[in-house]
């Protein structure tokens, strides 16, 4: 089955070219799609401020079924790296953290594997299973992410508590994102190349996409 895609990546691994490894494999595979938002794009609704970032990122996802989370050095710490995971977990995509750093780059070569950005975000879900807020790790501190701080009752039941996949989470608890995603990979040590679109397939399968 082909399936579109989103990528979330940090731009430094776009000029390290690691980013575009990924991408391109994606992109010349027969009959598989995937969205990004090249960079004149970015620098264009960033000039207008937070609200046409976030609408860029929102049309980005559109019609996708998996966010592929391109892992390098920094990945972690940018905030809209962060958004796109979190928007993307409240229209239920699949999300799949990929590492890109034993990719070689022509400056850097290949350099240690970066922290996985699911470890530094986390959701509570509220006692009364009526709401389900957001929270990013800063400097070892959970502070509410405010970018997207929480989601309502209507859309927190529509989008989470009738899906299967996450039946088993209990209200009044609270979950970093890698415990709720917990397959993650690296590009050249699980052979990406051959692997990808199992990858794909399997995290659209997990949230039922």
């Amino acid at each position: 089955m082909a399936r579109s895609i989103f990528f979330s990546f940090h731009y430094k691994d776009v000029s390290s070219f690691r980013a575009n490894v990924v991408r391109n494999s994606w992109l010349t595979m027969r009959d598989r799609s995937a969205n990004f938002i090249d960079k004149s794009m970015w620098e264009e609704a960033e000039r207008k401020g937070s609200d046409a970032l976030k609408k860029l990122i929102v049309d980005g996802l559109n019609g996708t079924s998996v966010t592929a989370i391109l892992v390098g050095s920094e990945t972690y710490t940018r905030r809209w790296v962060k958004y796109e995971i979190v928007k993307s977990f409240t229209e239920n995509k699949g999300i799949l953290p990929i590492h890109i750093n034993r990719i070689s780059s022509k400056n850097e070569g290949i350099v240690a594997k970066g922290p996985n950005p699911l470890d530094y975000l986390k959701l509570e879900i509220g006692s009364d299973c009526k709401t389900v807020s957001f929270f990013e790790l800063i400097d070892r501190k959970w502070i509410l992410f405010k970018d997207l701080s929480s989601v309502n009752n209507r859309l927190a039941n529509s989008i989470f508590f009738e899906n299967a996949w996450f039946k088993d989470f209990k209200c009044g608890r609270s979950y970093k994102f890698s415990e709720l995603f917990e397959e993650e990979y690296d590009w050249v040590s699980d052979n990406g190349y051959k692997n990808f679109p199992d990858w794909i397939e399997e995290a659209a399968d997990f949230v039922g996409r």
